[in-house]
């Protein structure tokens, strides 16, 4: 599947760049890797103090590519405390359409028996035009939070992750549409929702697109970013999980996908919209290998060390991004890679740490190399 917009965390086609195999592994190992795995040594020395207060890890698991999603946090289940797969969308007309083995009995059987919190993760396909008129109406606005309720109801459910994203893709800037419903009525809709799950004793959390500025500015020139009222949202919800990631992506140029800059501003933009403790910070595990100007296909971290292996390239660690990054040429095009590793996804926990955040989420279970969980340094909370 494509990736349908910037920001979203959704289904991703992984195919490696033009007749290289990146799941083959590798003859060797790259001095590159000794390096990474030092690095990491190091990293987590650096981090150690600042993560002390235990931040809270969640694993957001994709469906396709949940066996190996359910391995990895199964296998690091003393890390991740709360499990949160993709599992239900929901259309402008309040419909649940089921993702892939969404409600398995078997996966939520697994994940409860490592203890692990179970909020699976509910996104939306209205779009703002069809969303903007859910909003605008009361009955529509409760006929969606009792689905959502339904939904949550669930034995094995400690409440959901409420991930609506489609509502704010706005290539055609209909700003009336942002300013009079969006912004005022999205935060009232996960209010409403978030006291009917507490009252069923499930917990409430919303997954946000990352904002710098309370300025009304169009993240890559169509997605307003306002409709997401931090602090509106930090005061209904038990989470704010703010997707600090993206900053560069497929239609836009190559560029890091998280530069430490940037995220540094997300932070500290969250801090200045209620308590940090309400948030937690999402790190990526993945990457975008650009083939054209504005044309990428997405790499996760774990296929980074074959691809350079196949196109014998050697990565170069940006100081400024925080991120590593290499280019390759194949078939007579250039190839730039920019990849969130290991010790870029543990610099950003420990940013969280220090400003204050409850905790980070990684997307994706699965996607990440070997050394992340326990390069983390992170456990639950007791």
């Amino acid at each position: 599947m494509e990736t349908r917009r910037r920001d979203l965390k959704i289904p991703v086609q992984i195919p490696a760049p033009r007749q290289i195999v990146v799941g083959a592994r590798p003859r060797s190992l790259r001095l590159w890797a000794v390096a990474m795995v030092a690095g990491i040594g190091c990293w987590l020395s650096l981090a150690t103090s600042a993560t002390a207060q235990a931040l809270s890890v969640t694993a957001w698991l994709p469906y396709w590519e949940m066996p190996a999603a359910l391995s990895s946090t199964l296998g690091h289940a003393d890390v991740i405390g709360t499990a949160s797969p993709y599992w239900y969308d929901i259309s402008g007309d309040a419909t649940v359409h089921d993702e892939t083995g969404a409600g398995s009995a078997s996966v939520i059987a697994e994940l409860l028996a490592r203890h692990l919190r179970l909020v699976p993760m509910v996104t939306e396909e209205a779009g703002m035009s069809a969303f903007a008129r859910i909003l605008a109406s009361r009955s529509k606005r409760t006929a969606l939070v009792r689905t959502l309720v339904k939904l949550a109801s669930h034995p094995g459910y400690s409440g959901l992750d409420i991930d609506f994203e489609s509502f704010a893709y706005d290539p055609k800037h209909r700003t009336a549409l942002a300013d009079r419903l969006a912004m005022p009525l999205y935060p009232a809709l996960i209010s409403q929702a978030c006291l009917a799950l507490h009252a069923i004793d499930r917990t409430c959390q919303v997954t946000v697109m990352a904002r710098t500025t309370a300025a009304h500015v169009y993240a890559h020139g169509d997605i307003p970013s306002w409709v997401y009222d931090y602090r509106a949202l930090a005061a209904a919800a038990d989470r704010v999980q703010v997707m600090a990631y993206d900053d560069h992506s497929p239609g836009g140029r190559a560029g890091p996908i998280a530069p430490l800059p940037w995220v540094k501003q997300v932070i500290a933009y969250a801090r200045s919209q209620g308590s940090a403790s309400r948030y937690e910070l999402g790190l990526p595990a993945y990457g975008y290998d650009w083939y054209t100007p504005t044309s990428a296909t997405a790499v996760y971290a774990n296929q980074v060390s074959d691809l350079l292996t196949q196109v014998r390239a050697h990565p170069h660690w940006d100081t400024t991004a925080g991120e590593e990054t290499f280019s390759y040429r194949l078939h007579r095009h250039k190839h730039t890679v920019w990849i969130e590793n290991t010790a870029a996804d543990v610099e950003r926990a420990r940013l969280a740490a220090a400003a204050g955040f409850s905790g980070v989420a990684v997307w994706a279970a699965g996607y990440e190399q070997p050394q992340l969980w326990p390069g983390l340094y992170l456990s639950r909370p007791r």
